[in-house]
């Protein structure tokens, strides 16, 4: 109905723009220096401090500068995308031809993963990453991201899966084709959309992480951006302005990266209202 649209439409912006209040205020602390953001923080009126910029590009003591952040951050995106989506996507699209019930067993064993906190497998991932040498490895600690991301790419992709068009399976297996070509050859393609949603959850998770990162990654030449930036808190004073522009440039490229991707998003989404 029309009230229902109004009220929805409603809802969405007011969601918009609660979702952009702290994108806000983190630029808004970029321009100021340490003593305004203390002081007046809330202040419009302010001389900008842009050097906070200069400075959160160079990086804080004894740390590895915002391109070293950068190129270890996209390593460990990249990683993490490959071997979530590698392993979770077949399998969630295999297991549907399970019977019902054992279906529903593999979900839930997969829902458990999801309940564990990350901080409880620090101590045990830094033990063994030690033991192997893999500490300030990022592509290792991409691997440890990609595994934990799985639970959740399967249980989305699983869900999608379920309610895949029978009739486009049907049609392949007339063709001829196995399970396998037919998964490769139409299942995957009329996909995209869901695992580019789904993958660009992972995205985000892995690009701002510091539990897992600050541990197996404590080398200045290894350390993301979410850790990087902590170099700008000394023992006795911490550098704001450079924290929050530093927090404004790594905002950006995940926000270009949905911008590009976002007509992939859609459809996905509209293919799963179809199939629903």
């Amino acid at each position: 109905s029309q009230l229902f649209r109004v009220f929805a439409n409603i809802t969405a912006w007011i969601w918009t723009i609660l979702a952009f209040i702290p994108f806000v205020f983190i630029l808004l602390f970029g321009v100021k220096n340490t003593t305004d953001i203390m002081i007046k923080p809330l202040a419009i009126v302010f001389k900008p401090a842009l050097d906070n910029f200069s400075r959160a590009w160079s990086g804080g003591v004894g740390s590895g500068g915002f391109s070293t952040w950068f190129a270890n951050s996209l390593i460990l995106v990249i990683v993490a995308l490959a071997v979530s989506i590698c392993a979770a996507v077949p399998a969630a699209y295999f297991t549907i031809f399970l019977p019902k019930k054992i279906n529903e067993i593999v979900r839930i064993i997969i829902i458990t993963g999801t309940t564990v906190p990350s901080i409880l497998l620090v101590i045990p991932y830094f033990k063994t990453f030690n033991s192997l040498g893999l500490i300030n490895k990022p592509i290792a600690t991409g691997i440890v991201y990609g595994v934990l991301a799985i639970p959740t790419t399967f249980l989305l992709m699983n869900r999608f899966f379920i309610d895949f068009p029978r009739e486009v399976l049907e049609a392949g297996l007339v063709d001829g084709l196995s399970n396998v070509r037919i998964f490769s050859k139409l299942v995957l393609p009329l996909s995209v959309g869901q695992i580019v949603a789904v993958g660009f959850m992972t995205l985000i998770w892995a690009w701002g992480e510091t539990q897992i990162a600050i541990v197996l990654l404590n080398k200045a030449s290894a350390q993301p951006i979410a850790v990087g930036v902590l170099s700008f808190v000394g023992d006795f004073s911490v550098d704001y302005g450079a924290i929050f522009a530093g927090l404004s440039l790594a905002a950006f490229p995940p926000l270009i990266a949905y911008i590009a991707l976002s007509k992939y998003v859609t459809k996905g989404i509209a293919l799963g209202g179809i199939t629903k």
